[in-house]
């Protein structure tokens, strides 16, 4: 049973309509979390104002107004504007993306690491490292 193009096309418009309302979703979350933490950085800097401190107020008070037009333009985006400024924004910086593959490799190693190390030493108490010398369960010490 062959698909034809019309129900390709169809099924390609429905997934594209599916993803874009996740993405909406996602983004509309994360902008109530952004402008969550910007109405703390304000309270932070009232907070320092009151105390003297009208430099570090001041500085918490820009990233509060920079947190909330990061909100505005997660609210006022769709999914395909957000693909369109990702790409512009790392065009040419090669070393941009570079660096964030080998952080986000970097997080992923530690976090397969750690599911890992947790798994085996649910399985063996004795476990500590994978470097570690055998673990001697009569003594509760390391064999030499």
């Amino acid at each position: 049973m062959a698909i034809g193009l019309e129900q390709t096309n169809d099924l390609l418009q429905r997934s594209q309509t599916l993803i874009g309302q996740a993405v909406d979703r996602g983004t509309n979350v994360l902008a109530d979390r952004v402008e969550h933490y910007s109405n703390l950085g304000r309270d932070i800097s009232d907070m320092l104002r009151n105390r003297g401190e009208p430099a570090a107020a001041d500085f918490v008070q820009m990233l509060s107004q920079r947190s909330v037009d990061v909100a505005n333009y997660l609210r006022r985006s769709d999914g395909s504007r957000l693909w369109s400024d990702a790409q512009s924004a790392a065009q040419g910086r090669t070393w941009l993306l570079t660096g964030v593959g080998f952080v986000s490799g970097l997080a992923l190693a530690r976090a397969v690491r750690s599911s890992q190390y947790n798994s085996a030493s649910e399985i063996s108490p004795g476990y500590t490292d994978s470097y570690a010398q055998p673990y001697r369960r009569t003594t509760g010490q390391y064999e030499s």
